[in-house]
C-alpha cells in the first residue's frame, strides 16, 4: 500500500475536512507521525510512526520506514486489562516498576528507588460500574492525527510515542461511554492536550521561558471570546497575586489584554493565531469548536474556569521548581485546581449536549458533587502516580504528605488515602442525591433533569474510568529495566 493511498484512507475514515473546518489537514504536506491504523482480531489499532518527525513530501513513500510503537504482546495486555479488571474482579495488590529519574535532596537514588519498588498499591474497587465506548477506537483515529497535526514538528518523537502508547483514549472513553463520535473525539483530544500540558509543566521539559509564553497565550485565547469582560480580568488578576507569580514578567497581564485587543486570536481569516505554540494553537482548536456550540453562560463559566486551573498548573510547576513543598491543609484544595479536573467536568455539557443554568451549577449540592469528584480521581491519582514521583524527588503527593504528616510509612499512608477515597465516593453518593433534591424544590425542568443525570453519571464514570485506566495505563506503568 502506498502511503498517499493509507493518507487517503485516513481522511476518508476519519472525515478531516468535515471535523476540522479552518484546520483542514493539507495532506500533501501530512506530518507522518501518523501514517496507518489497522485493527486485527487479536490487538487493538497499531500506531505507525516514521522515524523522521519532520513534515515530508508523502508521496515520496521510499523515504518512509515505520516504527511500530506498540508492540503485539504490551498493546494486547494493556487492552486486555482495560476491559476484564472492573468486571467482577478486585484488583490484587501489585508493586509498581520505576524508572531512572532526577536526583533527590534527602535521599540516595538507591533508596528512593528501593522504597519505591517496596511501595505497593491497595486493593480498591469503585463503587461505580465501569464501562467504555464502544467506538472508542474508531474516534481515537481521528484524535491521533489531531495530535499528530498540532504537535508532530514540535515534539520528540519519544515524547510523543509516550503519550500514544499511554492510551489517553482509554480514559476518555471510560468516562463518556455514551458518547457519539465526534464528541468522543474531542474529549479524547483534551485528554491529550491535558497530559502535554502536564509533561510540559511538571516534567519540566520546557523552560520557564516557554511556559510563561504558552500560558499568556492560553489566557489570550479564553479572555479573547469576552474581550471587554471585567470579571475575566479580575479573576486573572486574582490568579496573578499569587506570590509565586513573581517569576512572570511584570508586564504579563498588560501582554494579556493586549493580545486581545489588538490581536483576534479567534477570527479564522486572520494570522495572527499561527505564531501561537503549539499547546496554545492546539488549545485554541479545541476552545473554538466548544464555546461555537455553547451558550454565552456556559462558555463564561468554563473560561473562568480554566483560567484558574491553567494557572494553579503552572503555579504548581514553579513549586517543584524552586523546592516549595506544600503542606497537607494547602495541598487538598490547590490540587484541586492543579490537575485541571473541574475544566473537564464543566465539558460534560458540550460532551453530552445537555446544558445548565448557573443558579444550578453554583449551587451547594453541586459544589459538593464536584468537589468530592475531583478529590476522588485527584487522590486514586496520587497513589498510582506516587512511585515514579517519589523517584523524582517530588513531594505534592498526598501519600507522601500523609505519610509526613502521620509519621508512618508509604504503604501505610496509602491505606489511608485509600480510605480516603473510599469516603469521598460515599460523600458523591450523598451530594447526588441532595442534588436531585435540591432540583426539585427549585422546579427544574425535565431537561435540566436530564443534564443532571448526565453529570452525576459522568461523575460516577470519571471515578470508574479513571481508576482502570491507572491500573492499566503505561503512563502509571513505568517499568524498571
Amino acid at each position: 500500500m502506498t502511503t498517499s493511498t493509507m493518507v487517503a484512507q485516513l481522511r476518508e475514515t476519519c472525515m478531516i475536512g468535515s471535523i476540522y473546518g479552518e484546520n483542514c489537514i493539507n495532506h500533501k504536506k501530512l506530518p507522518v507521525q501518523v501514517l496507518e491504523l489497522q485493527r486485527s482480531p487479536s490487538q487493538a489499532s497499531m500506531l505507525k510512526v516514521c522515524n523522521n518527525f519532520s513534515c515530508m513530501n508523502v508521496s515520496h513513500s521510499n523515504s518512509i520506514s515505520s516504527l511500530v510503537l506498540a508492540t503485539n504482546n504490551r498493546h494486547a495486555r494493556l487492552n486486555q486489562g482495560i476491559h476484564a479488571s472492573h468486571m467482577g474482579r478486585n484488583t490484587s495488590y501489585r508493586k509498581v516498576g520505576v524508572g531512572e529519574m532526577q536526583i533527590d535532596h534527602n535521599l540516595e537514588v538507591q533508596q528512593r528507588q528501593q522504597a519505591a519498588l517496596d511501595f505497593v498499591v491497595p486493593k480498591y474497587t469503585p463503587p461505580f460500574p465501569y464501562k467504555l465506548n464502544p467506538k472508542v477506537e474508531e474516534a481515537n483515529k481521528a484524535a491521533l492525527i489531531w495530535f499528530a497535526h498540532h504537535f508532530g514538528s514540535s515534539m520528540s518523537q519519544e515524547n510523543f510515542q509516550n503519550i500514544c502508547l499511554e492510551n489517553p483514549h482509554y480514559l476518555a472513553g471510560a468516562i463518556y461511554p455514551e458518547a457519539p463520535i465526534s464528541r468522543l473525539e474531542f474529549a479524547i483530544e483534551f485528554v491529550i492536550w491535558l497530559f502535554v500540558v502536564d509533561d510540559e509543566s511538571l516534567l519540566q521539559r520546557s523552560t520557564l521561558e516557554e511556559l510563561v509564553q504558552f500560558q499568556q497565550e492560553i489566557q489570550g485565547v479564553i479572555m479573547s471570546t469576552f474581550p471587554q469582560d471585567k470579571s475575566l480580568q479580575d479573576n486573572l488578576q486574582k490568579c496573578l497575586n499569587d506570590e509565586r507569580a513573581h517569576v512572570l514578567n511584570k508586564d504579563f497581564f498588560e501582554n494579556v489584554l493586549a493580545q486581545v485587543t489588538t490581536k483576534p486570536l479567534l477570527e479564522t481569516d486572520s494570522d495572527d493565531h499561527r505564531s501561537l505554540s503549539p499547546v496554545a494553537s492546539s488549545f485554541r482548536d479545541l476552545w473554538i469548536r466548544a464555546t461555537s456550540r455553547m451558550s454565552k453562560e456556559w462558555t463564561l463559566r468554563f473560561a473562568k474556569i480554566l483560567q484558574r486551573d491553567v494557572f494553579a498548573n503552572f503555579l504548581e510547576s514553579q513549586n517543584l521548581r524552586h523546592d516549595i513543598n506544600p503542606s497537607l491543609s494547602s495541598y487538598i484544595p490547590e490540587r484541586r485546581k492543579s490537575g485541571l479536573m473541574e475544566s473537564y467536568i464543566v465539558l460534560i455539557e458540550f460532551l453530552q449536549d445537555v446544558s445548565l443554568p448557573n443558579t444550578i451549577y453554583y449551587s451547594a449540592p453541586m459544589q459538593r458533587l464536584r468537589e468530592a469528584t475531583v478529590d476522588a480521581v485527584c487522590w486514586n491519582n496520587d497513589i498510582w502516580s506516587f512511585p515514579k514521583e517519589l523517584v523524582a524527588g517530588e513531594v505534592a503527593n498526598l501519600v507522601f504528605l500523609i505519610s509526613k504528616e502521620e509519621g508512618c510509612s508509604y504503604n501505610k499512608a496509602a491505606e489511608i488515602v485509600t480510605q480516603m477515597l473510599v469516603d469521598k465516593c460515599k460523600e458523591m453518593q450523598l451530594a447526588a442525591l441532595e442534588l436531585k433534591e435540591y432540583c426539585k424544590i427549585h422546579e427544574a425542568t425535565t431537561t435540566q433533569m436530564v443534564a443532571i443525570d448526565h453529570y452525576i453519571s459522568c461523575c460516577n464514570h470519571w471515578v470508574s474510568g479513571s481508576h482502570v485506566f491507572h491500573s492499566q495505563s503505561a503512563r502509571f506503568q513505568v517499568v524498571q529495566t
